[in-house]
């Protein structure tokens, strides 16, 4: 099944049960804390900029566009581990998890939790501190996904 498909199942599968938005955020959990971890063991001074660069945009935006550049974040984080399996694998994630964001799960304090989460990502990345990036990732998944699942449903 490719990538393509591979989202459109999973999306469905969301829409039909919004239930399912906790076992995406249970998957990223899983995943993403070590992609951070990774991320700080190996990220450059570059890799630090362009995150930098998305969560100012993501302060300065506010509640709306939010998520773009918070998956623009993540796939940010993916690409400073410098491995190609990892960043391939995330952009299939993000296509498959974009549901984690939509519309009806958006508010102000999804948007501040989302926000306090990347910035002590970014802590975390600055310090190069993989411990600390890791755990701030799983505290920050932990925020929104709570958020999410206190949503109302569409």
């Amino acid at each position: 099944m490719g990538s393509q498909a591979l989202s459109k199942a999973f999306g469905s599968l969301i829409a039909a049960n919004p239930e399912r938005i906790r076992e995406a955020i249970e998957f990223r959990l899983v995943v993403e804390p070590e992609v951070a971890a990774l991320a700080a063991a190996r990220r450059t001074d570059d890799d630090l900029a362009r995150m930098a660069k998305l969560v100012a945009l993501q302060e300065a935006g506010g509640e709306e566009g939010s998520s773009g550049l918070d998956a623009r974040f993540h796939m940010a984080l993916a690409r400073a581990t410098k491995n190609e399996v990892i960043w391939e694998m995330a952009a299939m994630l993000q296509d498959l998890l974009s549901e984690t964001r939509s519309a009806h799960l958006r508010s102000k304090e999804r948007y501040e939790a989302s926000l306090h989460g990347h910035r002590r990502i970014m802590m975390a990345l600055e310090d190069a501190d993989p411990e600390a990036c890791r755990q701030a990732m799983r505290d920050h998944l932990r925020a929104v996904g709570e958020l999410a699942e206190d949503a109302p449903k569409p």
